[in-house]
């Protein structure tokens, strides 16, 4: 055990925050009885072909096509010492770091990403499960568009994203301590137009998977009766801000500066309306009234440099209605939103009445929330973030 020491504590200050350092006793008894994963992954497969950089629109007049990954996490497996444990099946959470190459390109960069990490069983036998995996976080290391350096990398546009993960697979324990696993997983990198040209990269791939228990190997889930879930509704109150950028059409100032472009504010107010139907689940519906500076902006050129044109502030205003669906794991919440203008000022420059939100929220105060949401549209173009503070009201 005393080999584990350091590996112990970063797991301590990673994943069980509430803990208290001074209660030597406690925290041996903590490590003692519940499980540690490391799990090391390795991804073979494809980038899809969603924008003209990748069908081969490069200075390398080249298909990009294959790519790998490498991934190593650390995880805490669950035993069902908490109810929501035992409503998941018993899954698995941590934090992952990933890297990847892609064989027939140096223009992309070989991007490095920190994420937060969620697998858990459809199904589970003795020794063998079939699983999902969830992951998101944030990526660095990519070599982003440049209109001098590198002008053809639409795709990522600064040289940070956000990554999104899922998967699916089966998985078979080996020996007491070792696990072996092959699936299929798919991923997403965006920094949700953050920066421009943001076309956004997906891949998908085979992925094998090694994991190795770190301690306490013959521990077993704990199952009690679960109490009846008593329906009841609820009203979730949040505000919203961001920044969507914008590139200036002209060719009257420096190339650098037309495509650094403008940053907008963006930013309103979310109400939804929830019935609380399960451990797991809400659905309801809600508005928002939201101003977003990126539409209907216009640009002009002052003195060599980018200003924004006044306009009414009516201009920039938005009101739409959705209906919601909330998956709740214990404080941590997943929720889409697909959601309908009902008022805009309209121009041929207009997205679709019709947007998708989709996004996570950790109540980390007895009714108060922290967020982050992406609103996009056509599935996979990306509108903006959303960062999100709020409150939510039961009766």
């Amino acid at each position: 055990m005393r080999k584990y020491i350091p590996l112990i504590l970063l797991i301590h200050i990673l994943l069980a925050p509430n803990f208290v350092f001074g209660q030597q006793s406690k925290i041996d008894s903590f490590f003692t009885e519940t499980p540690f994963l490391i799990k090391g992954s390795y991804q073979l497969g494809k980038v899809l072909p969603t924008n003209d950089f990748i069908r081969g629109d490069n200075l390398g007049k080249q298909i990009i096509e294959d790519y790998t990954s490498f991934s190593v996490l650390l995880l805490r497996q669950t035993t069902g010492a908490k109810l929501w444990e035992q409503l998941f099946g018993y899954p698995a959470y941590g934090i992952g770091f990933y890297t990847a190459f892609f064989d027939e390109t140096t223009a992309l960069g070989n991007p490095i990403s920190v994420y937060g990490y969620f697998s858990g069983p459809f199904v589970r036998f003795h020794k063998l499960s079939f699983n999902y995996d969830l992951g998101l976080g944030l990526a660095f290391n990519w070599n982003d568009f440049n209109p001098v350096n590198n002008p053809d990398n639409i795709s990522i546009g600064a040289d940070r994203s956000v990554h999104m993960e899922a998967g699916v697979n089966l998985e078979y324990q080996l020996a007491r301590r070792f696990s072996l696993s092959v699936g299929y997983g798919f991923n997403h990198f965006s920094n949700g137009k953050l920066k421009l040209p943001n076309m956004g990269l997906n891949t998908e791939a085979a992925k094998f998977s090694l994991v190795y228990q770190l301690n306490n190997p013959t521990f077993s889930f704990i199952k009690n009766e679960v109490p009846k879930f008593e329906k009841h509704n609820e009203w979730d109150f949040s505000f919203y801000a961001g920044a969507e950028n914008v590139i200036y059409n002209g060719d009257d100032i420096d190339i650098q500066a037309k495509y650094k472009g403008l940053f907008f504010p963006v930013y309103g107010v979310i109400n939804t309306f929830n019935r609380c139907i399960g451990y797991k689940s809400k659905i309801g519906a809600g508005f928002t009234a939201g101003y977003n500076g990126a539409l209907n902006a216009q640009i002009a050129v002052e003195n060599g440099e980018l200003e924004e044109v006044d306009l009414p502030f009516g201009t920039h205003i938005t009101l739409s209605v959705y209906p919601s669906y909330e998956l709740v794991i214990n404080r941590l919440s997943v929720f889409v939103q697909p959601g309908f203008y009902v008022y805009r000022k309209k121009t041929e420059e207009s997205t679709t009445a019709f947007y998708q939100r989709l996004g996570v929220k950790y109540h980390f105060y007895k009714d108060y929330f922290l967020g982050v949401s992406l609103r996009a549209t056509q599935f996979h173009v990306s509108n903006y973030i959303e960062w999100n503070i709020g409150r939510r009201i039961n009766w």
